[in-house]
């Protein structure tokens, strides 16, 4: 199981990376502080594997650590951290599988975006449209803008909602699904509700609708 807590303390009760990949007149390197060591990798792929023991040891002893690739790497391997390190790296030359046991997050060399990779208990490998199709693996995705049978009056028309948040903008679409046969639309979008209408009146007795909100 990953240790979520172990990854919080990580970031914020030790702010120095543990071990850290970069690179020094064209030679990738690994620095170490806690180990108090400087290592000049044969290769790409031999800084990030000699960084993946380093992460392993301090795993071995349930420590919480910060593995950051400082510099853009070109990889061939995959990479698999354990569930302690917070790994962080920076835009890699070849997209390939480097992932940490609970979060990997690729810093653009531009802005500071989540690019690459992110994973979270799961995988979500490789949103480089060129790549192809992004897979999710393992992963838990929640939406918590939504409503599961929310009930509708008989004969009403039209249902008010009202969003638990304020949104940032209207920009937002709406996917619903009565529970009787209707047609469905939606107005009056706003940044803290909007109105789902139906072609025809909820039946006697009254029914229930789904919706959920897509940015």
């Amino acid at each position: 199981m990953a240790q979520p807590d172990a990854v919080y303390d990580a970031l914020f009760y030790n702010y120095s990376p543990d071990i850290i990949i970069d690179r020094i007149a064209g030679i990738a390197v690994v620095i170490a502080p806690r180990f108090k060591l400087k290592y000049f990798a044969k290769s790409d792929n031999d800084a990030v594997s000699y960084a993946l023991n380093l992460s392993n040891q301090l795993a071995g002893s349930h420590i919480a650590h910060i593995v950051f690739v400082k510099a853009p790497l070109n990889i061939t391997g995959s990479y698999q951290f354990s569930q302690y390190a917070l790994v962080i790296t920076s835009d890699m030359t070849t997209y390939t599988q480097i992932l940490g046991g609970n979060v990997t997050i690729a810093l653009g060399k531009n802005l500071l975006a989540i690019k690459n990779q992110l994973r979270w208990n799961g995988i979500i490998l490789n949103d480089n449209p060129s790549a192809g199709i992004p897979t999710i693996q393992g992963a838990s995705i929640q939406n918590y803008l939504k409503g599961n049978n929310v009930a509708v009056a008989a004969g009403a028309t039209s249902l008010a909602v009202t969003l638990p948040v304020t949104l940032p903008t209207t920009s937002y679409a709406v996917y619903v699904t009565p529970q009787w046969n209707t047609s469905v639309w939606v107005t009056g979008k706003t940044t803290t509700g909007f109105t789902i209408n139906f072609g025809t009146a909820a039946p006697t007795g009254g029914s229930y609708v789904d919706w959920v909100i897509f940015f």
